[in-house]
C-alpha cells in the first residue's frame, strides 16, 4: 500500500469514527433511543415526541459539538505550525481567555436572548481573541520574529491574568447570569440552538475554507525561516494569517462550546503523528479528530454522568491534561 492509500484509508476510518459516534451520540441521552428510532426520525416515521428529542435538543447540540471541535482543533494546528511547538494551543496562548471576557462582560450588559445581541457575540468575542494576542505577542521578547517560548510563557501569563478579572466581572453578576457564566467557563455547551447555529456556520465555513486554501503556505512554514524566505514565502505575511485564522476560529469556537482547552493541543499532536506534518492532510484530518473528542466527551457527560452537572470541558481537562504533561515532559527531556 502506498503512502497516499494508506492516508486515504486513515481518512475514511476517520470519518467513520465520525459517524458511529454521531449516531451513539444522537441515540444516547437522558431518554436512550436505538439507532433505527434515529433513522426513523429523520425518514419521518418516528412520533413527535422522538422528533422533538432529536431536533430540537440534541441535534442542534451535537452540531454546536462538531463545529466548535473541529473550529479548536484547526486552530491548534496554525498555533502549532506557527509557534513550531507542539504544546501550543489557544487556551495556553490566552486566545479562549481573553474572547470569555468579553462574552462575560456582554452576558453582565446585554440581554443575550435578543437576536441583535446573538449575532454581535461572535464578533466580540474575536475582538477579545485578537486583543489577547496581540497583548500576548507585545509582552514576548522579539529578538526574532516569533519566539515559541517566549509566546507561550506569554500566554500564559495574560491568561491568568484574565481570568483573574473575569472572576471580578462574574462576582459583580446578579445569581442568574452568575450561574451561566461560571457554567459557560467551565465548558458547558451553550451554542445549541439553531439561530446560533445558523449565524456561526457560514463564519466558520468561510474561515475553514481560507485555511485549508493556504495549506500549501503552511507546509512552507514549516521550514527553517532562511528556507521559507529563499522559496519565496512572505513569511511576516504568512504569520499573520496564520495569527488571523487561528485566532478567529478559536473566539467562535468559545461562543458555541464555552471555555474548551486542550481539543487543539490533543487534536494537532495526534493527526501530526498519525499523517505526518502534510497540512493538505492534517488540516481536514485534526478537524475529524476534534469533532469525535468534543463529541465523545459530551455524550460522556450526556449519558455516563446523567445528573452531576458536568460539563463537556471538564472531561476534556480530565483527558487532555495528563497528556499535555507528558508531551511537555517529553519536549524538555
Amino acid at each position: 500500500m502506498t503512502s497516499k492509500q494508506k492516508r486515504t484509508s486513515q481518512l475514511l476510518l476517520l470519518l467513520l469514527c465520525l459517524l458511529i459516534v454521531f449516531l451513539l451520540s444522537l441515540s444516547i441521552g437522558y431518554a436512550n433511543t436505538s439507532f433505527i428510532k434515529v433513522l426513523q426520525v429523520f425518514l419521518g416515521q418516528a412520533d413527535t415526541t422522538m422528533s422533538l428529542i432529536v431536533f430540537k435538543i440534541r441535534l442542534p447540540r451535537i452540531l454546536a459539538c462538531m463545529l466548535g471541535g473541529a473550529s479548536l482543533a484547526m486552530s491548534g494546528v496554525l498555533l502549532q505550525t506557527l509557534t513550531k511547538n507542539p504544546l501550543a494551543d489557544s487556551g495556553i496562548l490566552g486566545i479562549n481567555a481573553g474572547a470569555g471576557l468579553v462574552i462575560a462582560m456582554m452576558v453582565g450588559v446585554l440581554d443575550i436572548t435578543n437576536l441583535t445581541n446573538l449575532t454581535l457575540m461572535p464578533f466580540l468575542a474575536m475582538l477579545g481573541g485578537f486583543l489577547t494576542i496581540s497583548i500576548v505577542y507585545a509582552a514576548s521578547p522579539r529578538n526574532q520574529p516569533i519566539q515559541p517560548t517566549c509566546l507561550i510563557i506569554s500566554g500564559v501569563g495574560i491568561s491568568s491574568l484574565l481570568s483573574g478579572v473575569m472572576v471580578s466581572v462574574v462576582a459583580n453578576l446578579d445569581i442568574g447570569k452568575t450561574d451561566y457564566v461560571v457554567s459557560w467557563l467551565s465548558g458547558k455547551v451553550s451554542g445549541g440552538n439553531w439561530q446560533l447555529l445558523a449565524i456561526m456556520s457560514p463564519l466558520l465555513g468561510i474561515i475553514w475554507g481560507v485555511t485549508l486554501w493556504r495549506s500549501y503556505r503552511l507546509n512552507m512554514m514549516m521550514f527553517s525561516q532562511e528556507t521559507s524566505i529563499t522559496l519565496g514565502l512572505d513569511l511576516k505575511k504568512e504569520r499573520l494569517w496564520a495569527l488571523t485564522l487561528s485566532t478567529s476560529l478559536a473566539a467562535f469556537s468559545v461562543v458555541l462550546v464555552g471555555n474548551i482547552t486542550f481539543v487543539g493541543l490533543l487534536s494537532g499532536h495526534i493527526t501530526r503523528r498519525l499523517f505526518g506534518n502534510d497540512h493538505r492532510i492534517v488540516l481536514p484530518a485534526s478537524m475529524l479528530i476534534g469533532m469525535i473528542l468534543m463529541l465523545i466527551a459530551d455524550t460522556i457527560g450526556r449519558s455516563l454522568l446523567v445528573g452531576t452537572g458536568i460539563p463537556t470541558g471538564l472531561i476534556i481537562s480530565v483527558i487532555g491534561a495528563p497528556y499535555f504533561l507528558y508531551l511537555m515532559i517529553k519536549t524538555a527531556t
